[in-house]
C-alpha cells in the first residue's frame, strides 16, 4: 500500500518525484503557450493548438497541484495547527495574488488611460477578490482557487477514504453546473473533481508506480485519437469546444494517463529532465510573471506582424521562451539574494 495514509500522519517525502516534476513543467509550458491570443494569432494557434491546449491543461494543473497538497502534507491536527497551516499559504500565494493583481490593474489603468484615484484601487482591489475573472489580472484566477483548496484540503484528507472517493464521483457532476464568477465559484464548479482525484492518486501513488507501461500506452489512445482530429480536422472546420464542464472533464482525464507516459520517456534524458523539473520548481514565478512578459513582447512587435515584417511563428517560440526562462532568472537571482542575506 501507498506511504502516504488517509488516516494518519502521512510520512514524509524523501526525493522528488520525477516523472510529476516532468508533467508539471509540461503543464505550465501549455499555461504559457495557451497565453498567446494577443489580437494577430494566425488559424493554426487559435483553431488547433489553443483549443487543444484549453481542453486538458488547467484540468491537469489542478489535479498535479492536488497531488502534490496531499503528497507533501504534514498534518493539521488542531485549529492552532490550521491557523498556522493557512497563515503560510496565504503568504505564499494569496499576498503575491494581491500585489500582482493591483499591479496589472495600475498598468491597465495606465494604458487605458484611466483616471488614477484611490476609488479605483478600492473598486479593483474588490473586483480582484470577488470576482477575480472579472479582473484585469483574470489570468491569475488559478492562484485563487488553489489558496481555496489549501483551505479545505486539511478536512478532506480527514475524510475515510472511501467518502473521498464518493465526493471525487459527485465532483464529476458539479461540472455540469454553470456557476457564476462570484468568489470564482464556476472555475470550482469546474475542476474540484481534478482536486479529488489529484489527491486520492497521492493516496495511491505505489498502486500507480506499479501499472505496466503497455497499460499506459493503452489508455493514451483516446487522447491520442482526439489529439490528430483536433489537429487535422478542427483546423479545417474552425471547431470550438462547447462550453460545458463534461467536455473537458472528459478531455482531462484522457490526458493524465498518456503525459504519465510521455514523462516516463523524458525523465530517461538527462537535458529534458533538468528543464522540465526547472520549469516544475520555478512554476509559481513562471505563473505570476509569464503574462508580462507575453502582453509586452506583444506590443513591441504589433505593428511589426501587422506590417509583415515579422511573422507570428518567430515571435511565439522566442517569447514563449522568454516568459518561462526570464522567472526562472528572477526567482533565482531572488533565493541567491535572501541566502545571502
Amino acid at each position: 500500500m501507498s506511504n502516504i495514509n488517509n488516516n494518519s500522519k502521512p510520512t514524509s517525502p524523501t526525493h522528488r518525484l520525477v516523472r510529476i516534476d516532468i508533467m508539471i513543467g509540461i503543464a505550465m509550458l501549455m499555461v504559457v503557450l495557451g497565453h498567446f491570443s494577443v489580437g494577430f494569432e494566425p488559424e493554426w494557434y487559435s483553431n488547433s493548438l489553443h483549443n487543444w491546449i484549453y481542453s486538458f491543461h488547467m484540468e491537469m494543473f489542478v489535479f498535479l497541484s492536488a497531488f502534490l497538497i496531499r503528497y507533501t502534507y504534514k498534518g493539521v491536527y488542531n485549529l492552532k495547527d490550521y491557523g498556522k497551516y493557512i497563515w503560510r499559504k496565504f503568504k505564499k500565494f494569496f499576498i503575491w495574488f494581491i500585489i500582482i493583481g493591483i499591479t496589472v490593474d495600475l498598468i491597465a489603468c495606465t494604458v487605458k488611460g484611466f483616471a488614477f484615484n484611490w476609488q479605483y484601487v478600492g473598486q479593483s482591489l474588490k473586483t480582484l477578490l470577488l470576482y477575480p475573472r472579472w479582473s484585469e489580472a483574470s489570468f491569475l484566477w488559478y492562484i485563487y482557487i488553489l489558496f481555496g483548496y489549501y483551505l479545505v484540503s486539511p478536512l478532506f484528507f480527514k475524510l475515510p477514504q472511501i467518502a473521498q472517493v464518493i465526493c471525487c464521483i459527485g465532483a464529476m457532476f458539479l461540472a455540469m453546473v454553470d456557476g457564476n464568477t462570484f468568489l470564482a465559484s464556476h472555475e470550482f464548479c469546474q475542476y474540484t473533481f481534478f482536486y479529488c482525484l489529484g489527491v486520492l492518486c497521492a493516496q495511491w501513488i505505489d498502486e500507480i508506480r506499479n501499472v505496466k507501461v503497455w497499460l499506459w500506452g493503452l489508455l493514451s489512445v483516446p487522447f491520442l485519437a482526439f489529439s490528430d482530429w483536433v489537429f487535422s480536422e478542427g483546423l479545417k472546420i474552425g471547431f470550438q469546444f462547447p462550453q460545458l464542464g463534461w467536455w473537458t472533464t472528459v478531455t482531462g482525464v484522457t490526458a493524465l494517463p498518456f503525459f504519465y507516459l510521455l514523462s516516463m520517456a523524458l525523465e530517461k534524458a538527462k537535458l529534458t529532465r533538468t528543464i522540465f523539473t526547472s520549469i516544475s520548481i520555478n512554476c509559481y514565478w513562471i505563473y505570476l510573471l509569464q503574462m508580462f512578459i507575453i502582453w509586452g513582447c506583444a506590443r513591441l512587435v504589433h505593428s511589426s506582424i501587422h506590417a509583415g515584417t515579422i511573422t507570428f511563428t518567430p515571435f511565439f517560440f522566442v517569447t514563449a521562451i522568454l516568459a518561462i526562462a526570464v522567472p526562472i532568472f528572477l526567482a533565482t537571482l531572488i533565493k541567491r539574494f535572501l541566502n545571502t542575506k
